[in-house]
């Protein structure tokens, strides 16, 4: 028995092109998600480091006895613009208001800011003390 390839034929050129072009949909749309994720990843990031920002001004102002929290603000972080451990030099602009509760209390309120790619962001964290960290 004999095999004859006389028959046989390769892909076209137009079957080619339209290969390649699905190809090249499926490349684009990964690297678009690729692109996507790192600016996602980037964006959290901010939005952790400025929520951390806040916090730890947050429970350094709790920690402070009620008497020396005068109402009033916004008081503003005398390292300003900070960076993501609040020394002077960074992105970051942390501001607080303290208003009066009553008697022995008050509420804090912590507000970060920054601007990145023309875009304004903030975090804004609150509590109420009564002082010495409750």
């Amino acid at each position: 028995m004999v095999l004859r390839f006389h028959d046989a034929r390769g892909f076209s050129f137009i079957e080619l092109l339209i290969a390649m072009g699905i190809l090249s949909l499926g490349m684009l749309a990964a690297v678009s998600m690729h692109f996507g994720s790192a600016r996602n990843n980037t964006k959290g990031n901010l939005y952790t480091q400025a929520n951390m920002l806040a916090k730890a001004q947050l429970e350094d102002l709790k920690n402070r006895e009620v008497a020396a929290l005068a109402a009033g603000g916004p008081y503003a972080d005398p390292n300003n613009p900070v960076d993501a451990e609040g020394r002077s030099g960074g992105i970051f602009t942390r501001t607080w208001t303290i208003e009066t509760l009553g008697d022995g209390a008050r509420r804090i309120t912590v507000r970060v800011e920054w601007t990145r790619l023309g875009r304004q962001a903030s975090v804004v964290v609150s509590s109420n003390t009564q002082g010495n960290g409750v």
